[in-house]
Formats: structure tokens, sequence, C-alpha cells
């Protein structure tokens, strides 16, 4: 790698013994770049929690709130390397004198090599670092998320290496809410939980989960794991709630890997809602956005590749979140999806609610009051649709019937002629015992009144 790269890119090597870190707190805007620690640790593990052996209470407090930024500035073969260049980079700030730092000290002690033999340019992530320009961590293309990575933050949560604080409920209602499920909340869901912090807050507390908001590096906050446990303790009047804030350069910055830190957490679910397979759907469309989306082409042809497919495969079916059964099925749900977006932004596609549909409806029934009629997409017309409108006319004992038709997707409407004519099929099977029409509704334009 050149002297050029290394200023901007970070490679983690196979192996190392120790490395060098630096943290930036992101509220000290007195200062120019924010205020720094740097040092070293001994292991060589990164994800472990490992933080600082600094008792500066500001620097935990601060900490604790996710206003602090790690960087790895340096990999060392050895603990003495690791000494060493943190001493380099000490001394050439002149961190015991500088305001910019909470180190008290140059560095040093047993095992110290000379500093004065490593140059500069090979201190270049660390020298970068300390004037502002904060290392990029290279990865591959279509490695979109590190399961390694979120899977030792997860343990560490677990584990208890991140301390918990009391948040009042007025601020956390300010941080917004990280979607990794296809409806956000679950009401039913949520109405359990509120249910139990009413009855017995105490009780509930040793078994509520704490919030986990991550802190971007404009100090921004977000939940990304909690949106239920937040929106009880909201409804249940909870004054405070249990909160863990992580700092997004915990994640590399990378909303992916934030994205399945949400995924990982609903997989093993205490009083939570478990991972469903329309999570799954909203998992890739997001995976999909974060990584690909500007660079695809209209067709979304990066997104039904085999390359795409297979790396849904593995961020999700090895941990065995979902099946592969069930990621290539919703792989396929989401590509309609998004061809539907696309549809409804840049043609009009329309889509009719269920409150829509329902007016339509009682629209028809003011002329008709002893007419059965049901609503049912175009997709499903043939089997559940004849069916259901059967069910209904036998139930009101009446031989005729009307199936009111829309289109739920753009597939469903590329599709149409196809199911139009298994419809046509079913209803001429049953003419001579029973009289059902159908009316298709516009896609296009909204349809505001049903003749029959």
């Amino acid at each position: 790698m050149t002297n050029a790269l290394r200023k901007i890119i970070l490679t983690i090597p196979s192996t190392f013994k120790a490395y060098v870190y630096g943290w930036r707190n992101i509220k000290t805007g007195f200062i120019r770049y924010g205020r720094m620690y740097i040092g070293y640790a001994g292991r060589d593990e990164i994800y472990d929690g490992y933080k600082f052996s600094s008792d500066d209470a500001d620097l935990i407090a601060d900490y604790g709130r996710g206003y602090l930024r790690r960087s790895i500035l340096f990999y060392a073969n050895s603990i003495a390397e690791a000494i060493t260049m943190e001493r380099k980079l000490l001394k050439y700030a002149d961190a015991r004198h500088n305001v910019e730092f909470y180190n008290k000290s140059n560095g040093g002690g047993a095992n110290l090599l000379d500093y004065k033999t490593i140059t500069d340019e090979e201190a270049a992530v660390g020298i970068d670092w300390i004037n502002g320009i904060d290392p990029i961590y290279k990865v591959d293309t279509y490695n979109f998320v590190d399961n390694e990575l979120v899977s030792s933050i997860l343990k560490n949560v677990k584990d208890g290496k991140y301390e918990v604080k009391q948040i009042d409920v007025k601020e956390i209602s300010t941080y917004k809410q990280n979607q990794v499920r296809l409806v956000m909340i679950d009401h039913n869901h949520q109405k359990g939980i509120v249910d139990k912090m009413i009855e017995n807050p105490s009780d509930a507390r040793n078994y509520v989960q704490p919030i986990i908001v991550s802190v971007d590096k404009d100090a921004n906050c977000c939940i990304i794991e909690g949106n239920h446990t937040y929106s009880a303790a909201q409804e249940a009047n909870w004054k405070e709630a249990p909160v863990i804030f992580l700092n997004t350069s915990e994640f590399h910055d990378n909303q992916s890997n934030i994205d399945q830190f949400g995924v990982f957490a609903n997989h093993t679910p205490i009083l939570k809602k478990p991972n469903s397979s329309h999570d799954c759907q909203r998992a890739i469309i997001n995976l999909y956005n974060n990584n690909l989306a500007k660079n695809d082409d209209a067709d979304f042809s990066v997104l039904q590749g085999e390359k795409f497919k297979n790396t849904c495969l593995k961020i999700w079916g090895i941990p065995g979140v979902w099946s592969n059964k069930t990621i290539v099925s919703s792989l396929k749900q989401a590509i309609n999806r998004l061809r539907t977006d696309k549809a409804i932004a840049d043609l009009n596609f329309q889509l009719y609610s269920k409150k829509e549909l329902n007016g339509l409806v009682e629209s028809i029934e003011k002329s008709n009051p002893n007419l059965p009629i049901i609503t049912i997409t175009s997709g499903a017309v043939y089997n559940a649709g004849v069916g259901g409108i059967m069910n209904k006319m036998g139930s009101m004992k009446c031989w005729k019937g009307l199936l009111v038709v829309h289109h739920n997707d753009i597939h469903e409407y590329e599709t149409w002629k196809e199911s139009e004519t298994k419809l046509k099929n079913a209803l001429q099977l049953l003419k001579n015992k029973c009289k059902i029409k159908y009316v298709l509704l516009n896609s296009f334009k909204k349809q505001t009144k049903i003749t029959i």
C-alpha cells in the first residue's frame, strides 16, 4: 500500500499482537477536531469491548453517552511495537501539554523501543487522525455487513460491557428511529409490554432490555434497537427508560452493520417481537438501498443478480436468522416492492388503502344493499377471490356477487391478463349456478365511483 493510500484507508491485518487506538470526543466543539485520547491495547482482538485505561471522569462520562469515536491507528506485531507507536504519536502532539488531549503524559514505560526510529510516513494514519482525518476501513465489494463485528458488539451489550443509563423518556422522544422491520411497531406486541410495565414496573425493569441508541459523528441520536420498548415506556408513562449509547464508529459508520445489529438483537427476543419473513424483506431492501441503489440500473439488475442473492444468503442464512428458502422468497418480494415504489414515483401507479376500498364498497352497498361484495387483489382473484365471494354469497343466501379487484403491486398489474383469463374460466364453470361479476379498479387514476 502506498503512503498516499495509508492516509485514507486502514486495512485490518490477518494477525497482530497489539494495537494503538484513538478516541475523539465529538461534543468538545471548542477544540478543532474534538478532544482526543491515544492509548494501546496488548491484545489481538479489537471487538472485545475494551475501551481505555484512563480514569478521567469526563472521558468516562462522555463515553457512556456515545460521544467518543474510536479509530484504530496502528496494528503491531508486539506489545513493545504498540507502546513505541503510542509514544511516537503522543510526542508528535505533545499530548501532556496539549489541551486537545485527555492524556496526562506522552506515553512510554517498560518495553519502549526507540520511537525516533519510526518515521512520520510509518505513523501516517495516526498523524492524520491527530490532524482531524479519520481512517477509512477498507472492505471488499459486496462485503456489506461485518457479521463478526456486529455479533461482538451484541455480545458485549449482553455481557454488560456498556453502561446502562436511565434517560428521560421525553429526551428519548427526540431521537430518530431506525427501521429494520417491515412494520416498525406491532401494536399488539407493544400492548403486552405496556401491560407488564403498568402492572408491575419493578418486575418489568428486570426483563425489559435497554434501548440501544447510536450516536453519529454529528451527535445525532437514533434508536437502533428497542423501538417497541421506547413506545411502550412512553405509553406506560414511565419517566425514565434504560438506554445504552453506542457511537456509530463502533459499527465502522456502516448503516448496514447498524441494521444488522437490529436484526441480530431481534433474533433472540426477550419481551421482544422476533424476526419475521416480512422483516427479511425489509432487511433486503435496506441492504440494497444502503449500498447499491445509487449505482444500479432502472431495472434493478444488480438486485436480481446471483451475486446479491448469495450475499444475502451469507449475511442472514449462515447465522441462521432466516432460512435460505425465506431469504430467496423475500428477495423476490423485495424486488417487486422496489419496482412498485418506482412505478408509484415515476408512473403515478395507484395503490388502494383499506379505508379507500371500504369506502368504495359502502358506496355500492347504498344502492345494492343485498349484494354480497368482497375486495381482492388481482393476484389472488381466481382462487381466494372466487372462494371468498361464494362463501359470502352462501352466508347471505344470494346467487349474485361482486368482486372489487385491485392491483397490489406492479407485478400484479403486469400479469393481469393471465390472472383475468383464469378468473373468467372459473366464472364460466359457475355461470349456470350463480352470477358473479367483477370490476377492476383503475391503477393510474383513483376511482371514485363504481357503477353496477
